[in-house]
């Protein structure tokens, strides 16, 4: 059974990572992945608070955008015209006003004073209106005061969070009327007792309620593309000639593999019969893959970066130091850092300006937008442009990211697309590579790739999986690989990591913010979360001494981990979690 590493998707979704076993042993490891009730409410809590949290960041992003607009002298034509053309291509907001006195002082948009009654809740100096319908979609009214004292009100699309929630979650509005979710939703938003095993937060800027409950009866999802097998030929053989003369039909072709597709056989006969012939040199499943995504200030030379959302929600970078580390060095331009995922945003505002070119390992194409989202949030913890007012920090603040397409839009790809993703970027300039995916099959083709990047020198990133198990998980399990775990703000193991002697180091992975899509910036929880700080702190030990080799990279972030939990190497943080400021110290001539 897949199970998706986000947390993002762990309720309804059901798919973690990709989990591929032989048949004879899949009975025993859906056996020891069985999750207890107890276990389950836990991650309900997690996936709550998550949701939760990116609401109010939610919030907090176009408060902030409100008060931008008002200091502008829109009377200045010039003003007008930015201002206008930024509403007009917003993602989030149809309507702005300023109030004075109960008074439009000014407003564009479809809005009316008679509006304002609407705005009958509040919580601290956010006013909001009920969830409203307009034209099929959801909207509310949300306003805020000025320096002046004056109310600004914008007219929010709502379709974000719907979008965001999906069917993951319930939403119910501060007078308790569900508004997103199925229609059939058995769930009782009064009291404590919101559904046994599930969990229930609340947003208190809006006084909404969100509740998740895991579907503990979910299907097993396949483990394999069925009908179809991945192989390589001995030397000396033209596949394509001996896939033209054979019954099979060819599917795709990348580098050294091959999908091949047979309708009249299943995916095991196809394995051992083309396993007994000497042209074919390997041959497997086409494994699915799947993402494994489940305070103070900080300063550079004596100054804090001024992105948005920093000091109110970025614990985890403080918690690794980051800091202090960036006062010897924020990256290199010259040192790209390839995030292999669901693709990324191109458009995002906290991310463009990254991106240097990317790949489709589906299409073999340089298309590589994120249909998702999974891999604009990891990117955005590893390289978001930082002290740019908005948004995010990334623990890299100048390190270009390589967007490597090999997850679809719901987070799932297979063998083939990995593989070819890994050489793609191997052969296109990575130093770093981040692979926040992984199953616990053994995939023959993907190691493959895996030691041709790790043979061209470069530093190879995994999450190490969610499922509160010890399973090893690849890639995180190979040795070329860095394995990271996820640990909480209390630097206590996060309920959902997964744990093993193969783990290397532990990183922050749970209720981390970062990018999204459509220019907006959630909460994941996960060991998708974890790996891209690593990756990040790879980024920055190369943009310093680029000529150190991968190995040296990786012994420096394991050498200088912070020890926690038992002393010394354990199965559930490796050699400790990260340290950006001791890493970076540690390095010669600083």
């Amino acid at each position: 059974m897949r199970r998706l590493a986000t947390l993002f998707s762990i309720v309804m979704i059901g798919i973690l990572s990709i989990w591929y076993a032989n048949a004879h042993d899949q009975e025993e490891y859906y056996g020891q992945t069985q999750m207890s009730p107890i276990q389950l409410q836990a991650l309900d809590k997690v996936m709550a608070e998550d949701l939760s949290y990116t609401t109010s960041m939610f919030i907090d992003q176009l408060k902030n955008q409100l008060i931008r607009w008002s200091e502008n002298d829109l009377s200045n034509k010039e003003l007008y015209e930015k201002f206008h053309e930024e509403l007009i291509n917003h993602d989030h907001f149809e309507a702005f006003a300023l109030v004075n006195d109960r008074k439009f002082e000014f407003m564009a948009g479809e809005m009316d004073e008679s509006d304002l009654q609407k705005l009958v809740h509040s919580f601290q100096e956010i006013k909001s209106s009920d969830p409203y319908t307009k034209s099929g979609n959801e909207y509310m009214l949300m306003s805020c005061s000025t320096e002046e004292g004056k109310e600004v009100v914008g007219e929010i699309d709502l379709s974000f969070v719907k979008k965001y929630v999906r069917d993951l979650a319930h939403v119910a509005d501060a007078n308790g009327n569900l508004f997103i979710g199925g229609d059939d939703v058995d769930v009782d938003f009064e009291g404590e007792g919101i559904r046994p095993g599930g969990a229930v937060e609340s947003v208190p800027e809006l006084g909404w309620k969100i509740v998740v409950h895991s579907d503990e009866k979910a299907e097993p999802e396949p483990d394999f593309v069925d009908h179809e097998v991945v192989l390589s030929f001995a030397e000396g053989v033209n596949g394509e000639q001996w896939i033209k003369h054979s019954p099979l039909v060819l599917v795709k072709n990348g580098g050294p593999y091959y999908v091949v597709r047979d309708e009249t056989r299943p995916t095991e006969q196809l394995v051992y019969e083309l396993s007994m012939l000497e042209e074919i040199e390997t041959v497997e499943p086409n494994y699915f893959y799947t993402k494994q995504q489940r305070e103070p200030f900080v300063r550079r030379n004596g100054e804090f970066p001024n992105d948005e959302f920093f000091e109110p929600y970025q614990w985890n970078l403080t918690q690794i130091f980051a800091e202090i580390g960036w006062d010897i060095t924020s990256g290199s331009e010259d040192v790209p850092i390839a995030i292999l995922d669901s693709g990324v945003d191109p458009e995002h505002e906290d991310l463009k300006n990254r991106i240097l070119f990317g790949y489709n390992a589906f299409k073999d194409d340089d298309e590589f937008y994120d249909e998702h989202g999974h891999g604009t949030h990891v990117a955005g913890i590893t390289a978001a442009m930082t002290n740019n007012d908005i948004g995010i920090a990334g623990v890299s603040w100048f390190n270009p990211i390589l967007p490597v397409k090999v997850l679809n839009e719901d987070a799932e790809g297979t063998a083939f697309e990995v593989a070819s993703g890994i050489r793609w970027a191997t052969d296109h300039g990575a130093k770093v590579i981040n692979m926040s995916l992984g199953d616990t099959f053994n995939s023959r083709i993907m190691h493959d790739a895996i030691r041709y990047a790790y043979k061209n020198d470069v530093v190879l990133i995994a999450a190490a999986g969610n499922d509160n198990v010890e399973t090893p998980m690849y890639p995180a399990a190979y040795d070329e690989v860095i394995a990271v775990s996820a640990v909480d703000d209390q630097r206590h193991k996060a309920i959902f990591s997964n744990y093993g002697n193969h783990i290397d180091v532990t990183a922050p992975g749970e209720h981390i913010p970062s990018t999204f899509l459509d220019n907006s910036y959630v909460m994941m929880s996960g060991t998708s979360m974890a790996a891209p700080h690593v990756a990040g702190l790879a980024g920055l030990i190369r943009s310093i001494h680029p000529e150190l080799t991968n190995d040296e990279v990786a012994e420096i972030i394991r050498s200088t981990a912070n020890d926690i939990g038992p002393e010394g190497f354990d199965p559930y943080y490796g050699f400790g979690e990260i340290n950006v400021v001791r890493a970076l110290h540690s390095l010669p001539n600083n």
